[in-house]
């Protein structure tokens, strides 16, 4: 990977999650940090490799119909690998992908396709898993009557709406995928042409034609998507990987002695995962302001409470996983024989 870049990108998000602890008050944010209750941080603590480890369980599953992937050690290593460069890549639920793929590939004996495939549908799940956790969370809070004005509600039912409209794009698009038909020949289509495009030119190098890498990837979609037993499990887990992600968020509330309640951690830690839209290492500096918005408004969190709150939520989930995953990373690249160097 491109390290100074990388670098660049994370002080950039370090300083967005500075000026917002600094605007807010940080000598408020880190008086409440130091009386934390150390037994929920380290649930927290706990719950954030949790989720590490469901998601890893997520793609195994997803894997196990593709001929030649990769097992045991062969597969977690270059997992963690992967998830790293997930985490610290601008967007990099897509721009990390491709390099998970290929650290599972070269140690492995399947093709980058076929592991980019199901590490695709892996992150559709787990889209898809977080709009349910954050609609279940949004139904128990009008439930329990916590919604006290009307303009909570309003925006409780507009990130819902978001959210449930985003969900079924992304579902549609993977029955597209998944299945033989208009999506796919188009795609196929385009990939031909880009063939013909680049044949021939000088500085272009394609030992394999886009057309049959694509045709790769889709088949293996085909053949995962056909393995109904495996997409439900897969799913499950899906689901558990983000309802244990919402517990880091609660632990931190127990942990501040902040009256937040289960419900509100269950509506707003899914939906704080927007601000991942930014283009910058792990979504940092948006989903903890996207989050601190959502405490505020619709839980009633102080400003202080809510920056606290996020940024322990952000330590125990973002940052132990870049702490950990860069583990794996700087083994497989020293220690690795069928490795690239990340």
């Amino acid at each position: 990977m491109r390290r100074r870049q990388t670098l660049v990108g994370l002080t950039i998000a370090l300083a967005l999650v500075g000026l917002l602890v600094y605007g807010v008050g940080w000598q408020e944010v880190l008086a409440l940090l130091s009386e934390a209750k150390p037994q929920y941080v380290a649930g927290a603590v706990l719950a954030g490799g949790g989720i590490l480890l469901v998601r890893g369980l997520v793609l195994e599953r997803l894997l196990r119909p593709v001929a030649g992937a990769p097992r045991g050690v062969a597969f977690a290593v270059p997992f963690l690998a992967g998830y790293f460069a997930r985490s610290v890549l601008p967007w990099g639920r897509s721009t990390g992908a491709p390099v998970m793929a290929f650290l599972l590939a070269a140690n492995s004996d399947a093709e980058p396709e076929d592991t980019l495939a199901a590490i695709s549908l892996a992150e559709v799940f787990a889209f898809l898993a977080s709009i349910i956790i954050a609609l279940a969370g949004g139904l128990l809070y009008l439930d329990i009557d916590l919604l006290r004005t009307e303009e909570t509600a309003s925006t409780v039912v507009y990130s819902l709406s978001v959210g449930i409209l985003a969900g079924l794009i992304v579902a549609g698009t993977v029955v597209g995928l998944t299945r033989d038909g208009y999506v796919r020949r188009l795609m196929t289509r385009g990939a031909r042409g880009l063939d013909s495009l680049l044949h021939g030119r000088p500085r272009v190098r394609t030992p394999d034609p886009v057309s049959r890498r694509l045709e790769n990837f889709l088949r293996t979609l085909g053949t995962v998507g056909a393995a109904r037993r495996t997409l439900v499990v897969a799913f499950a887990l899906a689901l558990s990987s983000w309802f244990i992600n919402v517990l880091p968020l609660y632990f931190a509330f127990l942990a501040l002695g902040i009256e937040g309640g289960f419900a509100l951690a269950l509506l707003c830690a899914p939906l704080a995962s927007f601000g991942g839209i930014l283009p910058l290492p792990g979504g940092t500096g948006g989903i903890e302001t996207v989050l601190v918005s959502l405490l505020v408004t619709v839980g009633g969190l102080s400003l202080e409470s809510a920056t606290a709150s996020a940024l322990l939520f952000r330590l125990s989930t973002y940052w132990l996983h870049v702490t950990v995953c860069g583990a794996g990373a700087w083994y497989l690249s020293i220690r690795g024989k069928r490795t690239i160097t990340v």
